[in-house]
């Protein structure tokens, strides 16, 4: 059986894989992000779990690489 944090980590791997980086900041009121080389809109490229991606330690979480380089981890904490 899974923990929690690995259905909520696997449930934000799904969700920001299907995540549209354009159409959010549209929602939003915002200007959509853009790569400073091309100035072409920033979309995710890749997801991962933390473990795939080779993070080593027991938490949970997901990087989302972008298409202009940049890569950002969430991570799972149980505070409550």
């Amino acid at each position: 059986m899974l923990s929690y944090e690995e259905i909520l980590e696997r449930a934000l791997l799904v969700a920001a894989e299907e995540l549209l980086l354009e159409d959010a900041a549209e929602t939003i009121g915002e200007e959509p992000l853009r790569d400073e080389r091309d100035g072409e809109p920033v979309e995710v490229r890749e997801v991962q779990t933390l473990a795939d991606a080779g993070f080593m330690g027991a938490e949970n979480g997901i990087v989302l690489r972008l298409t202009d380089g940049r890569e950002y981890t969430l991570t799972l904490k149980q505070y409550r």
